[in-house]
């Protein structure tokens, strides 16, 4: 009697070292493939704040240009922190102007991004 007590106890349910070293082997490698899509879900990030702000900085010179009298409506250029803003203005009749206006900027891995805008603008 106490030898069938004493098999019952030894064959309870549970995992074998077998079991434990795969399963830790499967959650390894999930952790891998999550931390790649860390880096590339960081990078996307990083870049939409970037678009996000140069689209910001286009409609504020468009802005400021359609606020400008007439003598003020010149070509330029300026740096803001990172980011390069041009402007060209171009008299197509006596108040209407054609308004180009582009932001660039380089990011960690050295590449190069703009974005642009073109309007018209009747001045004041």
């Amino acid at each position: 009697m106490y030898m069938k007590k004493l098999r019952k106890e030894l064959n309870e349910d549970g995992f074998s070292i077998l079991e434990v070293m795969v399963s830790l082997i499967i959650f390894s490698v999930g952790l891998l493939l999550l931390m790649s899509m860390l880096v590339v879900s960081i990078k996307g990030n990083s870049w939409s704040e970037k678009t996000t702000v140069s689209s910001q900085l286009l409609r504020e010179k468009v802005e400021q240009l359609k606020n400008t009298p007439t003598a003020g409506m010149v070509s330029g250029e300026e740096t803001i922190g990172m980011f390069n803003r041009k402007w060209q203005v171009q008299n197509l009749f006596s108040d209407l102007y054609d308004v180009t206006v582009a932001v660039s900027w380089v990011d960690e891995d050295n590449r190069q991004f703009a974005c642009t805008t073109q309007t018209y603008i009747q001045a004041k």
